[in-house]
């Protein structure tokens, strides 16, 4: 088998009043995982981008790599922990609210979306690629909102990972999730919130970290051997609710008995 995994984590932005503090936590967390406690994607087949590396070219360069030579049976992560926003949508009918949702790559700008911002339907042609009968989960702990104030702490030691995205023409428009158009791919979106609803970026256990990373990984850990993907994500909606996060996580195109390791 050929698994492979790609996991990109953006703390430090050209603006340090969008920094994060958990995102690289996270995939450190991930390759830890994966690799060593797991044993199921050897080191050398592992990936990671992080803060200036994290640009738009380098995470579609490294998706590339990702995809390369994939055939069925194989097993492909890929995991993104940073800042994710919305854009209007251009001529896109199908999209009810009108708008695309993207992750913010570590040149995102507001003044050159088209070309710095990975959009939801970037992604559905990128992962349309993956052939049958590869096991392909994709991680996203980020949110997708606009024209939401970026407040620094809403609890102790806790952020957000939305970008404070400009608004056009004075519009307020409430967040989606990343899955909002279909994704024709052959595997699993699990989102880190709900589409109304924002990510975290934590303080716990004496560290940062994304909540719903720090939980899905918890419950991997615990669970994953026997416990389908949608009953992890079931496990993780519990723990945020017993620590007070207000956040639930989403799964898409799961069949009910996936689990992340096949």
């Amino acid at each position: 088998m050929n698994n492979k995994a790609l996991l990109v984590g953006i703390n430090a932005y050209p603006n340090p009043n969008k920094n994060l503090r958990g995102c690289i936590n996270d995939i450190v967390d991930m390759e830890y995982f994966i690799a060593s406690k797991n044993k199921v994607y050897a080191k050398e087949n592992i990936k990671t981008l992080t803060d200036s590396r994290a640009t738009k070219k380098g995470i579609l360069d490294h998706l590339n790599w990702l995809l390369l030579g994939a055939n069925a049976g194989d097993q492909i992560l890929f995991h993104y922990s940073g800042h994710g926003a919305q854009l209007p949508t251009k001529g896109h009918v199908f999209e009810k609210d009108g708008l695309d949702e993207i992750i913010c790559p570590y040149d995102f700008s507001d003044a050159d979306t088209t070309n710095t911002a990975i959009s939801d339907k970037e992604f559905a042609k990128i992962f349309a690629t993956i052939p049958k009968g590869v096991h392909f989960v994709w991680i996203s702990d980020s949110c997708h909102s606009e024209d939401l104030s970026r407040k620094q702490h809403i609890a102790p030691d806790t952020r957000f990972r939305r970008f404070n995205h400009a608004p056009e023409q004075g519009m307020t428009i409430p967040a989606a999730s990343l899955s909002a158009e279909p994704i024709p791919l052959h595997g699993a979106l699990l989102s880190g919130c709900a589409s109304h609803q924002l990510s975290a970026d934590a303080y716990i256990n004496n560290r940062f970290n994304g909540a719903f990373t720090h939980y899905l990984i918890k419950n991997l850990s615990q669970y994953g051997q026997d416990a389908s993907m949608q009953d992890i994500v079931k496990y993780v909606n519990i723990d945020l609710m017993e620590n007070d996060y207000d956040q639930n996580p989403q799964s898409e195109g799961l069949l009910r008995t996936e689990k992340f390791f096949q």
